[in-house]
């Protein structure tokens, strides 16, 4: 007697789903296969480095060679330059380099007095005015001072004058006369320079000239300009 053994309906099916997906997947790689041998068929990219070509002293060396240009000439330069070239060639402007003129820049204003006020903003730095602005002194001034505003500034720095004759007064003489140095802390939106006569008997009659500083060193490239003015002998020059 043989006993034939019976499998479930369910196991049956499960067989029966797996039996029609087995082409699918035959078909699928067949597909990735195909894809990759007409990738290795194609020509293989080339990573080598370009061939640099010989350096010719004649050919224009400056980045795009196809779009550069020899310099001008000067002499076939326009007769019209841009405002900023036309007003340094101007004969109208003034004579004196622009380091030589009145501070500029980060200066909101600069003047000279004959004494100055002080007043404490809200956030505790110190305003300086200046008293009697003027350009002229006379020989019995005890000071002259400069006063000025700034900027809003992130950063503390200095303020440096140095007090000379002015060499445009006939004066042989180009020793400093004296030097005076502001600090600007952070909260500080104005400060004054105060300088003494050369003698003790007071100024001498004639020009002088402050130059003004900024940064820790007073030299070339921290100066941003000067002030002059003038002593007289007495007031009624003033009239």
């Amino acid at each position: 007697m043989v006993l034939k053994a019976k499998l479930p309906c369910g196991l049956i099916m499960r067989i029966a789903k797996l039996a029609q997906l087995i082409p699918l997947a035959f078909l699928g790689l067949s597909v990735i296969l195909i894809s990759l041998n007409q990738a290795s068929a194609q020509d293989p990219i080339d990573t080598s480095p370009p061939s640099l070509s010989p350096f010719d002293p004649a050919e224009t060396q400056h980045g795009f060679s196809e779009f550069d240009t020899l310099p001008s000439n000067p002499s076939e330069a326009s007769p019209n330059p841009l405002p900023y070239y036309k007003d340094l060639q101007d004969p109208g402007a003034p004579s004196q380099p622009a380091l030589d003129q009145k501070p500029k820049g980060l200066f909101l204003d600069i003047t000279l007095a004959e004494d100055f006020d002080e007043d404490l903003e809200f956030r505790r730095g110190n305003l300086y005015y200046p008293v009697r602005p003027t350009e002229e002194f006379t020989i019995e001034a005890a000071a002259v001072y400069v006063v000025f505003r700034v900027f809003k500034h992130y950063s503390a720095y200095q303020v440096i004058g140095q007090l000379f004759p002015d060499p445009a007064s006939g004066s042989n003489t180009t020793e400093m006369i004296d030097e005076d140095t502001a600090y600007l802390a952070l909260e500080d939106e104005s400060g004054y320079l105060k300088f003494f006569p050369p003698t003790n008997h007071g100024w001498m009659p004639g020009q002088y000239r402050i130059d003004i500083f900024v940064g820790y060193e007073a030299n070339a490239v921290t100066k941003m300009g000067a002030m002059r003015f003038l002593v007289v002998k007495d007031s009624s020059h003033f009239k």
